[in-house]
């Protein structure tokens, strides 16, 4: 088990270093002078030189990332280009917020996608299996951005229930905000909803097909038993993985979700400092993005090897 373990964090240490190269490589090759950029079309030649000089940018592509690299493994993220203060400090706060706001989306993905999947499954082809499917086909086929602005539309220019924009006060505690952030959540949860439950569904009939539930059936088993005893553990390696996979969907998805609400999190702040040319805040939360995205895979895989009797004894 702790050689299996030792592989597999091994593979997502080579994933993050191999993805932040991609990301270093492709946040430099960004049309434009990025110390231009900051500093506007009325900046002096002289001026755009130094700052340059200032942070690095006049430097070999090789050195700059070896150099951001090895800051990022000491807990330094760099500095930012508009505001010249510490990335992580400039973040801080975003990161918090996002964070907050993805734990919310995932508290009532996981059971709302697990239990309609299994549901689903159980009861297909009835009406209750065309009715999820219509409507999370439907949620499946519509951009986050579309599915938000009616939200907006809805709930806060025609029924006034909720606010269109999410605007945190950052001196009150956010759980005496939760008004703010009900819309942004219910743009996450009914898109990562509806894919997660197509392919729990899916999963789920998978299993139910098996030899050994038939066999458990045909010597009079109770139906429940099977679903709890035989049919759900065997599914829950696949649904472990799928749920992994709509997570790290999550946090890609906040970035879109944030910048409609304009909500102070880790989304909006990095649509601004794209926009802005700040290099080093754009790498900063991209390479968070991925860590994110690789942990939850990497927790995935680690909790279906202790829930696969297999796969452990494989690995011993």
């Amino acid at each position: 088990m702790l050689r299996l373990i030792g592989v597999r964090l091994a593979v997502a240490v080579a994933t993050l270093v191999g993805v932040s190269l991609l990301i270093f490589i492709g946040v430099a090759a960004l049309p434009g002078d990025a110390a231009q950029a900051v500093l506007g079309r009325d900046a002096t030649p002289a001026r755009v030189i130094a700052l340059r000089h200032q942070y690095g940018l006049d430097r070999s592509i090789v050195t700059q990332y070896v150099d951001w690299f090895t800051g990022v493994l000491k807990g330094d993220l760099g500095r930012s280009l508009t505001t010249d203060v510490p990335v992580s400090q400039l973040i801080g706060d975003k990161l918090r917020n996002s964070a907050l706001l993805t734990a919310c989306a995932v508290l009532l993905l996981v059971p709302l996608s697990v239990t309609l999947g299994v549901l689903s499954a159980l009861w297909r082809e009835r009406w209750f299996d065309y009715g999820v499917a219509a409507i999370t086909l439907t949620f499946l086929s519509t951009p986050e951005f579309v599915v938000g602005t009616v939200l907006i539309v809805v709930f806060a220019f025609g029924l006034d229930l909720l606010p269109g924009a999410s605007i945190l006060n950052s001196s009150a505690p956010f759980l005496g905000q939760l008004d703010v952030v009900i819309l942004p959540v219910m743009t996450l949860v009914l898109v990562a909803v509806a894919q997660a439950t197509r392919m729990i569904r899916a999963t789920m009939i998978e299993v139910l097909r098996q030899d050994y539930v038939a066999t458990a059936i045909l010597r009079g088993v109770p139906r429940r038993r099977v679903l709890f005893r035989h049919a759900l553990p065997n599914a829950f390696d696949a649904t472990a993985q799928i749920l992994a996979l709509t997570v790290g969907w999550l946090v890609s998805g906040v970035i879109v979700t944030e910048t409609l609400f304009q909500f102070p999190g880790v989304g909006s702040a990095f649509a601004g400092a794209v926009s802005a040319r700040d290099l080093p805040t754009v790498q900063a939360m991209a390479l968070i993005v991925t860590a994110v995205f690789v942990v939850a895979n990497l927790f995935a895989e680690l909790w279906i090897v202790l829930l696969n009797p297999r796969l452990r004894r494989s690995a011993r």
